[in-house]
Formats: structure tokens, C-alpha cells, sequence
């Protein structure tokens, strides 16, 4: 597993998929209504040189490579997310991002130039001339209310008044030391948790414990072992389920509509 975007207006979720020894990259959509998996269709062999970008409104945005070497983005290639067919392409153009007009894209060989607004539905010019300052601006204001329905954790590091508070929870509800950082969030009925622990070869295993609102423990699964490092956006939470990668390789979700007593 490689890349998660969520579109939270169709309910769903793209993903990418890229196996480094066959030198494939596969793309696909989940319906989080139903939890099924569609694979997005596409006619280039070379999918190794395709990455996502986005997804929004039922449309999956890959890109393709100009400079390989560096890693530079070229063209958009929107897919719909229940069929997999290409919708439309861009081929000389590089995705900036989503606002309430539709895609921001700029010119590949002018990528400090000002931007263009693609309708979102045909990839057909609505506008141009945006500056960098404007679109910047489009892109985070939209970007808080797309994202408004989505739970992400809070991060706290070693060291800052709350680790030490969900450190002693922890520690208490567990009876483990959680170190170096952790991801914290609440919803309604729940409590999630993403904890590192220290392993007898000094390594770092990460676990997620999900507890309701009564201290009751109802998940405590690991994520990940014998770790070098800590990360980050461990788990996220969506139309009342919990989502997280396992070993990199496996997409979880749990539902988190269970009953509280009070």
C-alpha cells in the first residue's frame, strides 16, 4: 500500500498499490458505503511511471512523469471511480489540486507561471491566469470543508503535556510505557490510540488500541514491527468506521458503532 486519498463526497477511497520487484503500480476504489473494490482500468502497461493524485467526486486523478530523475509530475488522467474508465486527459498539464471550481493545474514547463481551473467533470479550460497566491488559497479553503467529515489523529511527541496524559492512560489501561510519539483521537462513542513500544531488540512495534468511552478495551492490534522510526497519520476515521495500513501491505477498517452504556 502506497497512497490513500479520500473523497468524502462519494464516500470512497483510492488507493495505490505498488510492487517494487515487478515494477507495477495498481489502482483502485473503495465504496466505504459497501466496502467493495474496484480496479481502475488502465491502457498504459508502464503503470510503474503512474502515481495518484487525488480523488473527488467520484473521479480518480493519476499523474504521469515528465523528468523521471526528478520525480516530476506530468499530465492528469481522470478515471471514474465506480467503472474505472478514463474519463478525460491532460497530457501537457500537472495537478495542483481541488477547490469548489474544480482542478487547479499548471504548465509543466512553466511551473511557476499562473495556473489553470479544468472543469472537473470534462477537463475543459474555465479559467486562467490564477496566480500562485490565489490558488494556494482555493485549494486550503476547500480543502477544510472536503475533509470537515474526516477524523485525523493529533499528534504528540515525547516530551509535551498531553503525551505524558495519553502516556499514563496508556500505561494504566495496558500496562505498557508508550515512547517517543502518539496519535490521539475521540469521536462520540470512542477513543483511538496509535502507540509505539520499545521490543527486546531496541526496535519500536506500533500498535492501535481502540477503547469506548467507559475505559472498555475493544481493539489493541499492532500495525507494525521492529520499527527504526515513528510515523505519522497512522489511522484516520470516516463515516464511523477506523481505517489503518498493517505491515504496509494490508487496508483495515473497523466499525466504531458500538453501543456506550453510561
Amino acid at each position: 500500500m502506497w497512497r490513500i486519498r479520500i473523497d468524502a463526497a462519494a464516500g470512497r477511497l483510492a488507493l495505490e498499490v505498488r510492487d517494487s520487484d515487478l515494477l507495477l503500480a495498481h489502482f483502485y476504489t473503495l465504496d466505504c458505503h459497501s466496502h467493495t473494490l474496484q480496479q481502475l482500468g488502465l491502457p498504459e502497461p508502464l503503470t510503474w511511471w503512474m502515481g495518484l493524485e487525488d480523488a473527488h467526486q467520484g473521479l480518480v486523478y493519476l499523474h504521469g512523469y515528465g523528468d523521471r530523475k526528478l520525480g516530476q509530475h506530468k499530465g492528469i488522467r481522470a478515471l471514474a471511480a465506480e467503472t474505472g474508465e478514463e474519463v478525460w486527459h491532460q497530457p501537457e498539464l500537472a495537478f495542483y489540486g481541488v477547490d469548489a471550481a474544480g482542478v487547479l493545474a499548471y504548465e509543466v514547463a512553466t511551473p511557476d507561471a499562473t495556473l489553470h481551473c479544468l472543469d472537473a467533470c470534462y477537463g475543459k479550460l474555465l479559467q486562467n491566469d490564477i496566480s500562485q497566491k490565489e490558488a494556494a488559497h482555493r485549494v486550503q479553503v476547500f480543502g477544510r470543508q472536503r475533509y470537515s467529515e474526516i477524523g485525523y489523529p493529533i499528534l504528540y511527541r515525547e516530551g509535551e503535556e498531553y503525551f505524558g496524559q495519553v502516556q499514563d492512560f496508556v500505561a494504566h489501561q495496558l500496562g505498557c510505557e508508550a515512547v517517543r510519539v502518539i496519535e490521539y483521537a475521540e469521536t462520540e462513542a470512542c477513543v483511538a490510540v496509535s502507540y509505539y513500544v520499545q521490543n527486546e531488540k531496541n526496535k519500536l512495534d506500533n500498535f492501535l488500541a481502540v477503547f469506548d468511552l467507559n475505559g472498555f478495551l475493544h481493539l489493541n492490534e499492532l500495525l507494525a514491527g521492529s520499527l527504526d522510526g515513528v510515523g505519522s497519520d497512522t489511522f484516520f476515521i470516516f463515516m464511523r468506521s477506523l481505517y489503518c495500513v498493517q505491515n504496509k501491505e494490508s487496508l483495515k477498517a473497523y466499525s466504531l458503532t458500538f453501543t456506550v452504556t453510561t
